[in-house]
């Protein structure tokens, strides 16, 4: 079975880019743990091609 490389998006401004890459911001949130964060918008709004 080929691996395929899934892509996230950004909810609020459509900014896509590869699962886990280093594209994507990070920030830590107490209580909820570390978010994916938008580097275009700043938004933790993003669905996930895990």
């Amino acid at each position: 079975m080929a691996s395929v490389q899934a892509d996230s998006r950004c909810l609020n401004c459509g900014f896509t880019a590869a699962s886990g890459s280093d594209e994507w911001a990070h920030v830590a949130v107490p209580k909820l743990g570390t978010l994916t964060q938008c580097p275009e918008c700043n938004s933790t709004n993003v669905t996930s091609g895990r």
